[in-house]
């Protein structure tokens, strides 16, 4: 289960570093100014940024301790994550690709991510109070 959290928050942050910008880009690097959604993506990084880092740093962990303390600092960024285009904005006309692009990815990876986490966590606990350590 470690592993798991490990490579969900790496994976999730890769893909929040990467859908804002390449792969369902906001309005503003379709071609369009600078709008609500540039910032919001620029928030969307800096969270990929934390999650990449905690996965990263998951992978050296030994311990059942640390590992569910990185997977629900992950749950938390996942879900700042998805309440981040509320908070700062994005695009409501249905035409710019933020909306009908940028932010359901977002979401998409920020809800299968910590549902993920939750159960990688259950699993973890679980194994932790079968082994005596919790």
């Amino acid at each position: 289960m470690k592993k798991l959290i490990a490579i969900t928050a790496l994976a999730g942050g890769v893909l929040l570093l990467l859908v804002p910008r390449y792969l369902l880009p906001t309005c503003e690097h379709e071609g369009y100014g600078h709008m609500h959604c540039s910032d919001t993506a620029l928030a969307e990084y800096v969270v990929g940024g934390l999650l990449a880092a905690i996965g990263g740093a998951a992978f050296f962990v030994k311990k059942a301790g640390p590992a569910m303390m990185a997977a629900v600092a992950c749950m938390i960024l996942f879900g700042v994550s998805f309440a981040l285009p509320d908070i700062i904005g994005y695009c409501r006309n249905p035409r710019m690709p933020c909306n009908y692009g940028t932010i359901p990815g977002v979401r998409f990876i920020a809800v299968t991510g910590a549902i993920v986490m939750i159960v990688a966590l259950y699993g973890l606990v679980r194994s932790a109070k079968r082994k005596g350590n919790a």
